[in-house]
């Protein structure tokens, strides 16, 4: 059974059985000496309003709901604070448990020492950088973009650690490494890259320090087993728990906000087999907080609903490849701003190998490269490992470049103008002539692409020869 507890974690710690927990991860408050918040707005058409939005009309911004949280705790943070609760920490470790303790820079050191102190400086294993690329940047020192994670055993000797049950990543240069290594892709270091839970992300909970569910996926995956019992005292969002629900684990999540109890009771509305402890979830979950209007639905909603279902796991399925992919983020955009970040990217790199590149304010080529009018073609990986290049057009360019990136690796070909609309599918007819399509499967490459590309690598080479420099 899986508890979500409401209450000062330390009382409760001290009343929970001695090594019970398989694995904990805290993130505790970081003493920043701020008010943590996290403020959801809505704006509505006024003629006092903050803004200029949509046709220049003036909107004013409302706040709709605040959560927020004091973070902070003075000199007494390390001894008064941190160390008795990791004293407890150490004490309901199994003996092959794991601790991940979350944490930045402001007291990191002070924190090793105590948790040296407790755990033993043997019992250290790790400590994790995660490193994002997010926000603001000071500019009168060095950006602050990383977080620590200390990660300590109960017995260094014997401990849990699921090398092949771990995310892999793609290789920076999978060219280098044989196509085998390269589709298998590489175990992460201790520094791992990923970025915050963003303003629009489908994560998002609305708690101020919310933690990505990627980073949380790859410690409970890492350590710990099916079964096991996952501890989080300074729980938050719930973050955690939603990890241990998808990869079956138990789950105790322990908070005294009130606010962080509201937000779990929404993220957790409807998932049997929780049981709340001096907290009702009813009023705050989704459940709870339904329209009571539509009491029966009528039977065609009932089948809509049931084929949304059916397809949610569809989509949600081929969605589930990209995550944690550095291009994820591409997905959502229109097409519109994907053409233009395919030609900006394949302008950027084409510089950065030694051509000469010019934009052009030109619909049928926008690029100028050695001298060749080259028109810019962009996809992200299709369902059924297709990148599909669109809207080529007949006429107006000398080459076609063609970039594809799918969620752990890039393709490019570049291909003479007539060759390519030999080997296009027509798309439709315009007053601007006719526009085709070239479809291409990485998985499975026609023979007539092999000539002109696959991998940077080889479009490179190929570019080289197709594109000497223009008098």
């Amino acid at each position: 059974m899986n508890k979500i507890i409401f209450g000062d974690n330390l009382p409760i710690l001290k009343n929970m059985e001695s090594e019970s927990i398989d694995l904990i991860y805290i993130d505790p408050p970081f003493n920043t000496g701020k008010t943590q918040s996290n403020t959801r707005i809505k704006v509505q058409k006024s003629n006092d309003g903050d803004r200029i939005g949509f046709q220049g009309n003036s909107y004013k911004t409302i706040a709709v709901e605040t959560k927020q949280y004091m973070d902070s705790f003075g000199d007494e943070y390390i001894d008064g604070f941190l160390r008795p609760r990791l004293e407890e920490a150490f004490r309901l470790l199994s003996p092959r448990g794991t601790l991940y303790f979350h944490i930045d820079y402001r007291e990191a050191h002070y924190c090793k020492i105590v948790l040296d102190n407790i755990f033993g400086r043997s019992s250290f294993i790790n400590e994790i950088i995660w490193a994002y690329d997010f926000g603001g940047k000071a500019k009168s020192k060095w950006p602050t973009k990383h977080d620590n994670i200390f990660v300590y055993v109960k017995d260094p000797k014997n401990y849990v650690f699921n090398t092949h049950s771990i995310d892999r990543e793609p290789y920076m240069a999978p060219g280098l490494v044989g196509p085998e290594k390269a589709q298998r892709g590489k175990l992460p270091t201790d520094t791992w890259w990923h970025t915050i839970v963003g303003t629009n992300s489908r994560e998002r909970t609305g708690y101020p320090t919310q933690k990505p569910l990627g980073v949380i996926n790859r410690i409970i995956q890492a350590s710990s087993n099916l079964g096991d019992t996952v501890l989080d005292f300074f729980a938050g969002s719930g973050t955690v728990g939603e990890s241990c629900i998808k990869f079956d684990r138990e789950f105790i999540l322990i908070d005294n906000n009130p606010a962080a109890l509201e937000v779990m009771a929404k993220r957790f509305s409807g998932v049997a087999n929780i049981e709340w402890i001096g907290f009702d979830p009813v009023p705050f979950s989704s459940v709870g907080n339904a329209h009571p209007i539509v009491t029966q639905p009528p039977a065609n909603y009932d089948l809509l609903v049931s084929a949304a279902s059916y397809l949610r796991n569809e989509l949600e399925g081929e969605f589930g490849v990209w995550e944690d992919s550095p291009f994820q983020w591409t997905l959502v955009l229109p097409p519109a701003k994907k053409g233009k970040l395919g030609r900006n990217m394949i302008a950027t790199w084409c510089a950065m190998k030694g051509f000469s590149v010019e934009k052009l304010g030109d619909p049928d080529a926008s690029l100028l490269i050695n001298g060749y009018r080259i028109a810019t073609k962009f996809s992200t990986l299709w369902s059924g490992g297709l990148y599909k290049f669109q809207q080529v057009r007949d006429t107006g360019y000398d080459f076609v470049f063609c970039l594809g990136i799918s969620p752990d690796q890039a393709h490019a070909w570049i291909f003479p103008r007539e060759f390519a609309l030999k080997n296009a599918t027509i798309q439709h007819g315009g007053k601007k002539g006719t526009e085709y399509w070239i479809t291409i499967k990485p998985a499975a490459l026609p023979s007539w692409v092999l000539s002109y590309g696959g991998t940077l690598d080889q479009v490179s080479v190929v570019m080289k020869k197709l594109l000497p420099k223009r008098k």
